[in-house]
Parts: C-alpha cells; structure tokens; sequence
C-alpha cells in the first residue's frame, strides 16, 4: 500500500460498478490516495480484469483466504479502511422464486463478512438501489420510507439495516448509496433493457418489450456511478462531513420507448421490437422510477451525463 494512502476495497471490484470505479480511480488525480483493493469472484467479472494493475484476491470475499489476503495486505494500515460492497444478487425478476437464495446473497452472506473483516475506524460503503426499495408511486428520496413491491427489494432493505448495525458492533462507520437504473461501458454481462437493446442494434435482432413500454427509469451513466462512490469514498478518508444515505441517478425518468428512441438516435439503425404482455412480471415491477434531483447533486452535483450521450458511449463500448 502507497505511503498516506488510504485502502479502497471493492468487494466486486471486477463487476460493471467497480470496473467504472477504478477507472474513475485512475483517471483523476483528485481521488490520488485512495488506493483500490478488489476481491472478486469472477463470477460477473468485465472483460480485461488481467490485464488490470491493482491487488487482488480472485475468489469468493467469503472465503477464509480472501480475509487473509486483507490482512497481509493492509498489515501496515491496519484501520481507516474504506469498504465498498458491490456483490449479491440484482435480479429482481428471480427473486420470487428464488427468495431464499436472495437472503443468503444479500443478508447472511455479507452479514458473516462484516463481521469477520471490519475493524475498528473502518467505513463500509453498500452499493444499494434506488428503485427496488420503493414501489415506484413517487419521487424517491434519501428520506423515503421503505416499501418494495419485489422480494429483491425487500432483501436489500433488511441488507441497509441489519449492516448498519453490524459494522457499528465491529466499531465501523457505515454509510449506503443507492443507485437507480446503472447503464454504460464494463456491462458485457448485464441483461437489463439499455444493454440488451444496444446489443440487439448493433446485431440487427428482435427485441420484446413488457407491457406497453410506458413505464420509465432513472438511467444513470456508469461513469458517473464511479465517479459519485469514488467521491464518498473521498469524503470519508478527508474526514469531511458525508451524508449517511446517498443517491445516484439523474434525477430525469425516461420511459422504455424513449430509450429506444435514444438507441435509435445513437446508432443511427432502427430497433426490431415486440410487445409482449408479461402481466406477472410487471406486477412486481414499480411502474416509474425517479430519484431526487436534490439528493443526486449531493454526489454528482451539476454534472450527470445526459442519456443519448451515454447511450452513444455504450453504443461505441459493444460496437468495438
């Protein structure tokens, strides 16, 4: 570890999030001193993972040797480790007929890790969403009472209280930041709509889209995902006042059909699209998202990427 460096764990570091991270990391000088760690069990690693110059541990971060790797590692700075936890389970539609695997991933699994590797004066930062907590009837903020419409969303709100509260038994500092609907480069093994929909472009194949495609997201840049953890995670290490819950979106919801459009726009090909009923799924889906536009400059301030741009950079990412 760098002489007055500060360790940045990213549990998942390979995945879509912490690979935007750590280019965020390495290419601004302002986060200079936060230096990434990543545990990463490659299961939804990026392409190009190898190639990257930064420690890490390949393997589960439930692994006693992943534990160990930390303790090496970190000898030298043994407290003031920033913890960002990116792994568990995402997909919602799964959840309902996989509840208990969506409790293992997203509570027990990381509730065992807390308290096997946070000591005192560490943070802990958990990446969790913005939309499934809700149930999609109103703007969401920082302040919103929880109420899931899925069991995803159910999961990852007893995940926001119960390692609260563990980190702070281990003598930690915890803090969460909450995303909307993330899109953007490192995204090969996403199957959400802006992703499936570009590659279907780029392809020439048909996509289907549930329900009458009126319903509508936050979509939030990837690159402006990194940049807005990378900037709690520097809070923290400067010692500088940071807000305990966190939202990362646009503050803008755009519906399914004006994300084609965007597509359309990007790649300059019209999109083959059918519209299927899919009552069951969307019964569990908030029909609109949006995050508040107060809470995302906290972060982001002024500065989020605005979607046909966006789209465009994910356009060129899978184009090549």
């Amino acid at each position: 570890m760098m002489i007055n460096s500060t360790a940045m764990i990213l549990i998942g570091g390979f995945g879509f999030v912490g690979r935007n991270i750590l280019e965020v990391l390495d290419g601004s000088p302002e986060f200079a001193g936060l230096s990434p760690v990543v545990i990463d069990d490659l299961s939804n690693a990026a392409p190009g993972d190898a190639d990257l110059d930064v420690p890490a541990y390949r393997g589960g971060y439930e692994d006693a040797a992943a534990l160990s790797f930390l303790d090496d590692l970190c000898a030298d700075t043994p407290t003031g480790r920033i913890f960002v936890f990116l792994a568990g389970e995402t997909r919602v539609a799964e959840s309902k007929d996989r509840p208990l695997d969506f409790i293992e991933a997203n509570i027990t699994q990381p509730s065992t890790f807390v308290l096997n590797a946070i000591r005192p004066g560490d943070h802990f930062i958990l990446i969790s969403t913005a939309g499934a907590l809700f149930d999609g009837t109103f703007e969401v903020r920082t302040t919103s009472a929880y109420c899931p419409k899925n069991f995803y969303g159910a999961t990852k709100a007893a995940e926001e209280m119960i390692l609260e509260k563990l980190v702070e038994l281990r003598g930690g500092t915890f803090s969460v930041v909450r995303m909307t609907n993330v899109y953007g480069r490192h995204s090969d093994n996403k199957k959400s709509a802006i992703h499936a929909f570009t590659r279907a472009v780029i392809e020439g194949r048909q996509v289907f889209i549930n329900g009458d495609g009126g319903q509508s997201r936050d979509f939030i840049y990837a690159g402006d995902i990194g940049r807005g953890i990378a900037t709690q995670a520097k809070r923290v290490r400067d010692g500088v006042k940071y807000h305990k819950v966190n939202m990362l979106g646009a503050g803008v919801s755009t519906s399914l059909m004006d994300v084609v459009a965007a597509i359309e726009e990007a790649s300059g090909k019209t999109l083959a699209y059918e519209k299927i009923p899919a009552e069951d799924l969307l019964k569990t889906e908030p029909r609109d998202v949006i995050a508040s536009k107060e809470d995302v400059r906290v972060l982001l301030g002024e500065g989020t990427t605005p979607l046909v741009d966006g789209i465009r950079k994910t356009y060129d990412y899978y184009a090549g």
